[in-house]
């Protein structure tokens, strides 16, 4: 809530904190815990377990305040319900919300009863909240009953502080406060729909464009606000501490050189803030500065308000540098309404007419159209990929002694963790010398971060994911030796074909997905799909038996852009190709192109279609399996990744209705190890650490994507039948993965 004093100061103010030019170090003050703190070992240990907060301050488009946010007359679940359901559909999970001590006092039950619905039907919508107790700006004189109408063309014109004037300038009246802050915290200290409590908002905001000297001077002087609200803000720690939430506690800094000469109430905030939290309305190189220099301060750092359009403050320039350094991020505005915040601040100055160009805050329109597509399309990429490195280097499972992976790789019964290392879509096959070959998505070799930051999604700008195909073999699936990067994006076609696209593409952004391995008589084909430098698969073949260079590319450029490619061999022998979800077409038997054209082919019923990649193809008695990869949901990085399957007569298909193989088992590979008997690999692929696998059976992961595989390599055995008829059945055995859970969209008719 920056005051338009601020926006017009813009240039001078940073020019005089020291912030005219971005430096690499921005210098620290001495900063010190208060009593009751949180230790940041404790704070960071509490980040590690939340997903990368993404929302907005949020007030319905019905409400042009607090009080009519809360009050029972105008209190709207219907519109905070429609609008809390556009946020969640663009990735907010997160909403910072005010209250007003008026609306409590007035009718402290049903103040309760109607917080109460609005955290349920955020929590419906997988958003969690941070409650602001306190406001210190705008109007100085808030009264219950029907609020103002909004006064047209004008930035916030209704929204009122919470104490009023009257309270916070008298240091007797401020105890009044005390059973509001405390009745507050304790009826949600424990619950799991508040993220953390943000006792007072910009506190000493002197409102100078409105309320304040400038304006109509209502408000109190700016050193006597100073000094009234740091004493209600150290009384209000006091008494949130005494109540003890099991959520951390904050305030935010928000203007002035806090970093190296923080004002007596900046250094409270700090000092006395669980978590550290922040505003800034500027452009992205003063935001980057912040964000830096508050991250040193060695706790969870979270901008509670941003994107101020005018001020160069916008989606795109400062989310994505949030979202790099896990700072949490609350926009200011979600929907045009009753506050008018499309308006920007000068607006209490000169009034606007029309629709500013363009708009100040908000997401929405009021029916729900995004102001900008373009914006939407940013916050829906960046929390589709949230950043996972956490505070503190998490502690990766171990795999278990020889002895009990003998035992549990004897007994078939349990999924069983075999290799550590960061790798997706891990590929085991057996080859004819007797070893199980194993490849995947991984990092290169020496990159760090593997270990840093080890739940990284691969995707996005921050993705792990390099452009060597490492590959390790094994005679008993337990000890695996490693054989290098025998395959890299250099040894593919396009790097031939292309090379520009490879020189002006930094080695930090080629990517080698999904690489698959197979013996195809004399040799080895690898494939593999990549999205940089050239999007594009490669099909390659050694020159020998054993897995190294050189290799041909016999299919030359005509293999194209092909998502996730496959091989399978028929029983005449021929060999085909599967990728997407699903195309599939013969090879021709020197491998240089295909045989005909490729047809589509999937399951028939109710999804026509095997999920969206990992589809590869099996032959199991007379059947021709088809398995594909998709989301429980249906929906993008939403529930759990999950392997289905699909079987045929004929290659060609028709294929039968989609089956269900196995929860978390999305892009994992079905093989036969020395016995016959089946396993599938299964990996992370999640937004969040791996949960216990302890009744996940009835948990409802639809919120976010999440697994319960470690990172690494897993096993879990697959029972795989041929019925009396001919029928192919194959399920998971393992507990945790060998049933749907409550957010699988498809209905199955699992048999026992």
């Amino acid at each position: 809530m920056k005051n338009f004093a601020l926006s017009m100061a813009f240039l001078l103010l940073w020019a005089n904190l020291g912030f005219g030019q971005p430096t690499a170090a921005p210098k620290i003050a001495d900063f010190s815990d208060q009593p009751g703190r949180w230790s940041a070992q404790r704070a960071n240990q509490w980040y590690d377990t939340v997903a990368w907060p993404v929302g907005a301050n949020f007030v319905p488009s019905t409400a042009i305040n607090q009080l009519e946010m809360w009050q029972a007359d105008t209190f709207d679940p219907e519109t905070i319900n429609r609008e809390l359901g556009w946020a969640a559909a663009i990735g907010m999970n997160s909403m910072r919300v005010f209250l007003h001590d008026l609306a409590w006092k007035a009718d402290p039950e049903g103040f309760f009863q109607r917080v109460d619905k609005y955290l349920e039907i955020a929590d419906s919508h997988g958003i969690s909240t941070m409650m602001v107790i306190f406001d210190g700006v705008w109007h100085p004189y808030p009264e219950l009953g029907k609020q103002p109408e909004p006064t047209p063309g004008l930035h916030n014109s209704g929204w009122v502080q919470s104490p009023g004037r009257k309270l916070l300038e008298d240091s007797t009246k401020q105890d009044s406060l005390k059973p509001y802050v405390q009745a507050v915290i304790r009826r949600y200290k424990d619950d799991s729909r508040i993220l953390l409590w943000d006792l007072f908002n910009e506190p000493d905001n002197d409102v100078a464009n409105s309320y304040g000297v400038n304006g109509t001077k209502e408000e109190l002087p700016p050193e006597e606000k100073a000094k009234r609200a740091e004493e209600l803000l150290r009384k209000t720690f006091e008494w949130a501490r005494e109540v003890n939430p099991s959520q951390p506690l904050t305030c935010g800094v928000w203007a002035g050189n806090y970093l190296a000469s923080p004002s007596s109430i900046q250094r409270f905030s700090i000092e006395a803030s669980d978590v550290i939290s922040f505003h800034t309305y500027s452009g992205p190189k003063v935001a980057k500065e912040l964000t830096q220099g508050l991250l040193k301060l060695g706790r969870p750092v979270l901008c509670t308000e941003y994107m101020a359009r005018g001020n160069a403050s916008t989606f795109e320039a400062i989310l994505p540098i949030f979202h790099e350094n896990r700072v949490g991020a609350y926009n200011w505005g979600l929907v045009d309404g009753k506050s008018q915040t499309i308006y920007p601040w000068d607006s209490w100055s000169n009034p606007y007419t029309q629709e500013p160009k363009p708009w100040h805050h908000d997401v929405f329109r009021a029916d729900g159209t995004p102001y900008s597509p373009a914006e939407v399309r940013v916050i829906q990429s960046l929390t589709r990929q949230p950043p996972t490195q956490q505070s503190q280097p998490p502690k990766i499972k171990e795999v278990p002694e020889r002895d009990v992976l003998e035992s549990k790789l004897k007994d078939h019964e349990e999924a069983v963790f075999v290799k550590q290392g960061w790798i997706r879509d891990p590929f085991i096959t057996l080859g004819p010398d007797g070893n199980y070959y194993l490849t995947g998505t991984t990092p290169l070799p020496d990159d760090p971060r593997q270990h840093l930051d080890p739940y990284n999604t691969g995707l996005g700008d921050l993705s792990l994911v390099g452009w060597q195909a490492q590959v390790w073999r094994s005679r008993d699936l337990i000890d695996w030796e490693s054989l290098g990067t025998p395959f890299t994006l250099k040894s593919g076609i396009w790097f031939r074909k292309q090379p520009k696209k490879f020189q002006n593409t930094p080695e930090s952004e080629w990517r080698l997905w999904a690489p698959e391995l197979h013996w195809i008589g004399d040799r080895w084909a690898l494939i593999h799909t990549s999205p940089s430098p050239v999007a594009g698969a490669n099909l390659s073949l050694s020159q020998g038996a054993e897995v190294n260079g050189p290799w041909d590319n016999p299919m030359g450029v005509s293999i194209r852009k092909r998502h996730d490619p496959s091989l399978f061999q028929d029983d005449d022998e021929t060999w085909w190709m599967i990728w997407g979800a699903t195309s599939i077409a013969p090879i021709k038997p020197d491998w240089s192109g295909f045989q005909k054209e490729p047809i589509k082919i999937g399951p028939s019923g109710e999804t026509s279609k095997m999920g969206h990649e990992g589809c590869l193809l099996h032959k199991i008695g007379d059947k021709y399996v088809l398995f594909g990869t998709g989301w429980s949901t249906g929906e993008m990085r939403h529930g759990s990744y999950n392997l289905y399957y699909a079987t045929a007569d004929k290659i060609e298909g028709p294929y039968s209705e989609r089956q269900f193989v196995g929860r978390f088992l999305g892009h994992g590979t079905p093989f036969q190890d020395h016995q016959g008997r089946w396993w599938c690999t299964a990996f992370f692929n999640a937004n969040q650490p791996p949960l216990s696998a302890e009744g996940i059976e009835t948990k409802d992961l639809g919120r976010t994507a999440q697994t319960i595989n470690e990172q690494g390599v897993t096993l879990v055995p697959l029972d795989v039948q041929i019925r009396d008829n001919g029928e192919v059945s194959i399920r998971a055995e393992a507990p945790g993965y060998s049933t749907p859970g409550p957010d699988e969209a498809q209905q199955f008719q699992l048999e026992e």
